[in-house]
């Protein structure tokens, strides 16, 4: 018997929702500090500029780019990481966390390094996401030519 003859004509938005809540569990990472975001549950509604999770997908995200727009050049490590604000509610509900620090890049020189935490950003809007960007590292101006769009 098929899903639509045994739930109507909803049967395949149930199928549909419980694949998207199987593959949701299936990527929940391991460890209890990464564990999926979900801010209706009590939970702090972003995590902070410095915490692991952050810091592993700003390196990644500047690693991902494409070797041609900033020659290769990752993030080596990352130091003196602050939060610049916490913004909710004006214009959007969602909160959104900017922060800076000071990064290592593997070109061996210091570089500022911005990005915004970005509440309900992520995959079905179900985890924080952010936005990154390395100041000199931007020739084509994605996040502005001074990385403005990534800065309160």
């Amino acid at each position: 018997m098929s899903v639509t003859a045994r739930h109507g004509r909803f049967g395949w938005l149930i199928l549909i929702a419980a694949t998207l809540l199987l593959a949701v569990a299936a990527s929940a990472p391991a460890a209890a500090e990464e564990r999926p975001y979900l801010s209706f549950n009590g939970e702090p509604r972003l995590p902070a500029c410095a915490a692991p999770a952050v810091r592993n997908a700003v390196t990644s995200q500047i690693a991902r780019a494409h070797p041609d727009y900033i020659d290769g050049i990752t993030i080596q490590a990352m130091e003196r990481v602050v939060e610049t604000a916490y913004i909710v509610n004006r214009p959007s509900p969602y909160a959104r966390r900017y922060c800076e620090a000071r990064a290592e890049m593997s070109d061996g020189r210091t570089r500022r390094v911005y990005y915004a935490i970005l509440e309900h950003g992520g995959f079905v809007g179900l985890r924080w996401n952010l936005r990154a960007c390395v100041a000199g590292l931007d020739p084509w101006r994605v996040y502005d030519g001074r990385c403005r769009t990534v800065r309160p």
